[in-house]
């Protein structure tokens, strides 16, 4: 039986949370956004709302770099991250 293959997108809240746990992730690149609904609601709802969504993908980004992860690119328009696992 084969299992299934791992997912590349993970939501920050998931992450932040302590639902996901990224430390044997066997990929090394992966990406970082807020919820579905988040992401489109966000940027219409004010300035508030879109500034606490981006906070909570770059405090991801903050703690997954603590993990040996290492940020690539950030996106503006989702807003997402774009990370890599470091080589150990």
């Amino acid at each position: 039986m084969t299992l299934p293959r791992p997912p590349r997108w993970f939501i920050a809240d998931d992450i932040l949370a302590g639902r996901v746990d990224l430390d044997a992730y066997p990929f090394t690149f992966i990406y970082v956004t807020g919820p579905p609904n988040d992401m489109l609601s966000a940027p219409r709802a004010g300035r508030a709302a879109y500034q606490a969504l981006v906070d909570r993908v770059f405090s991801a980004a903050e703690l997954l770099k603590a993990r040996g992860w290492q940020v690539v690119n950030f996106e503006g328009a989702g807003p997402q991250v774009y990370l890599r696992k470091r080589p150990r």
